[in-house]
C-alpha cells in the first residue's frame, strides 16, 4: 500500500478548493484518522492532573496582579488611571476569575458538541477516539478553573440569563460547522491570553500553573477543530458557509461582552454600566480584542469563514485587525 493512502484506499491527504470573495482559497486536506492518530499519541505524552500538577497550596502575594495588566479591560483608560495599586490587582483577580468562569461554560457547551459529534461517527475509529479524549480533557479543565477561582477566594459566574438558556438551546441541535468554528474561536482568544499570561513572572504562580496547562492541553484541541473545519467547508455550499459564518459572528460580538461581569467593576468602586462603557470603546481594549482573536481570523479568511457580512461584523465588534 503506497504510504500517502491508508489501508482501506482512502488518501491520506489531498487538497480542496473553495470559492470566497476574494477568489478561489485552496485547503490541503488531512485524513480524519490521520489527524487523530497524531494527536492521541501527543495527549499520551502529553497530559496532566491538575490536582497533582498545581500547586494550589502556593501563597497569593496581595500585590501581585493575577493577569498581565495590559489584558485588563480598563488598562490605559482614565478609570485605570484612578485605581490604587491595590484596587488594579483586585480587579485582575476578579476579571481572571470572571474568564475563567466564561471558560468552564463554554466549555460545558463544547463538551457537550463534541458527544453529539461522536455520536454519529463510527465507535471504533480514532476520530471517536480523540473525541472523548478532548472531553476528558475539558473536564479536567472546568475542574481545574473551578477549583482556581475558589482558591482566589472568589465564586463563578454564570453568563447573563437570556445567553444561558439560548445556550440550551442551542445544545439541542447538532450542526457541525458552526460548533467547530465556535469552539476555535473560544479556544484561539483565551489561548492568546494565556500565553502571555503564563510565562509573565509578575502574575500569580497559581494563575501562572493553571493557564500553562491549559495552553499545553488546549494545542491539540485547536488543531482538531482547524481540521474538521476544513474537511466541513470543503464539502459545503458557498451560500450555507457565508450565512454560518455571519452568523457565529454575531454570537461572538455578544459573547465578548459577557467576559467581564459586572461585579469585578463594583469590587473596586466603578460603576459597572460606566466601566463597560469605557472598555467598549478604549483604542487599547479593542486592539488586545482583535490581537486575541488575531491567528482565528486569519484561519477564518483562510476558510471562507470572513466572507459575505461576517468580515464587516468583525470589524465592527473590534474583533479584527486592521
Amino acid at each position: 500500500m503506497p504510504p500517502d493512502v491508508l489501508i482501506d484506499g482512502r488518501p491520506r491527504t489531498w487538497t480542496a478548493v473553495i470559492r470566497c470573495d476574494d477568489g478561489d482559497h485552496t485547503l490541503d486536506l488531512t485524513h480524519r484518522e490521520v489527524v487523530a492518530e497524531r494527536l492521541l499519541r501527543t495527549s499520551r505524552r502529553h497530559s496532566f492532573d491538575p490536582d497533582v500538577d498545581v500547586d494550589w497550596d502556593a501563597p497569593q502575594d496581595p500585590d501581585v496582579f493575577y493577569m498581565p495588566p495590559q489584558l485588563i479591560s480598563i488598562y490605559e483608560t482614565p478609570l485605570w488611571d484612578g485605581l490604587t495599586h491595590r484596587q488594579r490587582v483586585e480587579l485582575s483577580r476578579r476579571e481572571m476569575c470572571s474568564i475563567a468562569s466564561f471558560g468552564i461554560w463554554s466549555e460545558m457547551m463544547l463538551m457537550q458538541a463534541l458527544l453529539m459529534h461522536a455520536y454519529r461517527q463510527r465507535y471504533d475509529s480514532g476520530h471517536v477516539a480523540y473525541a472523548l479524549t478532548e472531553i476528558a480533557d475539558e473536564c479536567r479543565h472546568s475542574k481545574m478553573f473551578g477549583r482556581m477561582v475558589r482558591t482566589c477566594g472568589l465564586r463563578t459566574h454564570r453568563p447573563r440569563a437570556a445567553e444561558f438558556h439560548l445556550a440550551k438551546l442551542l445544545g439541542a441541535v447538532y450542526d457541525p460547522m458552526p460548533v467547530f468554528a465556535g469552539t476555535l474561536v473560544v479556544e484561539e482568544f483565551t489561548d492568546a491570553f494565556q500565553r502571555t499570561t503564563f510565562p509573565d513572572e509578575n502574575v500569580q504562580p497559581l494563575v501562572r500553573q493553571v493557564t500553562r496547562i491549559h495552553v499545553i492541553e488546549e494545542a491539540r484541541h485547536i488543531k482538531y477543530a482547524r481540521e474538521e473545519l476544513k474537511r466541513l467547508v470543503a464539502v459545503m455550499p458557498a451560500v450555507r458557509r457565508r450565512m454560518a459564518a455571519a452568523g457565529l459572528a454575531r454570537v461572538m460580538r455578544v459573547m465578548t461582552g459577557q467576559l467581564v461581569h459586572p461585579s469585578c467593576y463594583s469590587a473596586v468602586g466603578l460603576d459597572p454600566r460606566l466601566a463597560r462603557r469605557v472598555a467598549a470603546v478604549s483604542p487599547h481594549r479593542r486592539a488586545t480584542m482583535a490581537w486575541a482573536f488575531r491567528r482565528c481570523t486569519a484561519f477564518f479568511d483562510e476558510v471562507g469563514f470572513l466572507d459575505g457580512r461576517a468580515r464587516g461584523i468583525w470589524a465592527r465588534g473590534g474583533l479584527l485587525e486592521p
